[in-house]
């Protein structure tokens, strides 16, 4: 009885262990045996569970696979198809503002322009969860003084949080640390933002705490608090904690900020009470002091008739979009070719001679590419023209064309100043070029 016994206790350890496929052999005749049959049939009849179970969740998988990848082609779609008439609608409420004559129609037309803005920042959230799931955003880590984050920080919000009767504090510190400046401002941007925004009462505090080689810079504020259940979640994609809240939002800030940290590789960290508020933290590494410290370049000083009488080719597919564009142009004194084929461009330049700068759009009809239209106008023409791209989409592969092209890539929908400003810069580049 001994052996037959030890048996069964080996095949049970093994198929404890996970090894579903033992099975006990015993030829006693006796009860032994039929329990050994009955040990193996239930074996059998886990297997065969598990492997059921597994083929079900790599099904499962597939399928989510399979509906994450038909979520981002469709918000790729709807963000290109709508940016085209949001884009051509900034452009003409710019332009309309120049021919308002009255306060009323000022007024009027002021609001508009917010509304616009407002839309341009949700699809702006969309471009920036685009770029980092595609890969394309790279880091520049220097050494920069956290003093120089926190003040911008505070005047950004200050105003906003005293509008709406809260207190807003930004304790300052004298330490430097090592990141990115850019990124690492977005973060904070995004944390004091939602901050401000769902806190009704109380008031926010942005200050820093040290912990060995790192500073934790840290949001505190008093609004409604994350139930625990939740605090996962909020980083996810488009997730509001309060499906009825009216503050507006597509529910991607956290998820930006997620994304952003961990390219940067600096943990967040929440701790949150119900009913009194919450606290993010970004932990940074620290890093020497420096003497001095080269702001980022904002802003490019510009000739201010470098515009006048250049001439500019714009290849956009949507009508709306090309008149919108063209008229912006004309309005800063350019010259104006517009169309929406290589060929309809070629054979008016012809009547208007060399161009000073070419602006396409990124998907042109009949699967053409602006990347290629650029490379076939530079071509007939014989000159390494100045050139960039438009698009409304967002998609992660096109993002990583683009920049693999060399050029210049703005999503639309561009606002007029920062049109301008590509366009100066450009032709401006190719005057000092060619006086060189």
């Amino acid at each position: 009885m001994v052996v037959p016994i030890q048996t069964i206790r080996r095949g049970a350890a093994r198929i404890g262990g996970g090894d579903l496929s033992q099975r006990i052999a015993i030829r006693t005749g006796d009860e032994l045996e039929a329990l050994a049959d009955q040990f193996n049939s239930m074996a059998s009849q886990l297997q065969d569970s598990y492997t059921g179970l597994e083929r079900k969740v790599e099904e499962r998988t597939h399928q989510l696979e399979l509906a994450n990848l038909a979520k981002s082609r469709f918000l790729a779609a709807a963000s290109h198809d709508l940016r085209q008439p949001l884009q051509a609608l900034g452009m003409f409420v710019d332009q309309l503002r120049d021919q308002m004559k009255t306060a009323e129609g000022g007024r009027l037309v002021e609001r508009i322009d917010v509304a616009v803005g407002a839309m341009n920042e949700l699809f702006n959230a969309l471009l920036d969860i685009s770029k980092l799931d595609a890969g394309v955003l790279s880091t520049n880590v220097t050494v920069i003084p956290i003093a120089r984050l926190l003040k911008r920080i505070e005047d950004t919000f200050a105003g906003a949080a005293r509008e709406k009767g809260l207190s807003f504090k930004v304790v300052s510190s004298s330490v430097w640390i090592r990141s990115d400046v850019i990124l690492l401002e977005r973060v904070l941007l995004n944390l004091v933002s939602n901050a401000v925004r769902y806190t009704s009462s109380g008031g926010i505090v942005v200050g820093c705490r040290r912990r060995a080689q790192q500073i934790h810079i840290e949001v505190y504020d008093t609004g409604p608090g994350i139930p625990e259940d939740q605090r996962r979640n909020i980083f996810g994609e488009f997730y509001r904690i309060s499906k009825g809240d009216s503050h507006g939002g597509l529910g991607l800030g956290l998820a930006i900020v997620e994304r952003l940290c961990k390219l940067l590789d600096h943990p967040i960290e929440l701790t949150s009470v119900v009913g009194k508020g919450s606290r993010f933290s970004v932990a940074v590494p620290l890093a020497p002091a420096q003497s001095e410290f080269a702001e980022p370049q904002a802003v490019i000083s510009i000739a201010p008739d470098v515009l006048r009488g250049k001439l500019v080719v714009v290849i956009d597919d949507d009508t709306l979009v090309l008149d919108a564009i063209g008229g912006e142009l004309r309005k800063w004194d350019c010259r104006v070719v517009a169309t929406d084929t290589f060929d309809s461009a070629l054979a008016s330049l012809g009547e208007h001679g060399r161009p000073d700068l070419i602006i396409s759009d990124y998907r042109l009809a009949n699967g053409q590419s602006g990347i290629a239209t650029i490379a076939r106008l530079r071509a007939a023409l014989g000159e390494n023209i100045p050139a960039f791209l438009l698009s409304g989409d967002t998609a992660p592969e096109r993002l990583r064309e683009a920049r693999a092209s060399g050029y210049h890539l703005l999503h639309k929908p561009v606002r007029p100043m920062r049109l301008r400003a590509m366009v100066s810069q450009l032709l401006q580049n190719q005057d000092v070029a060619g006086a060189a």
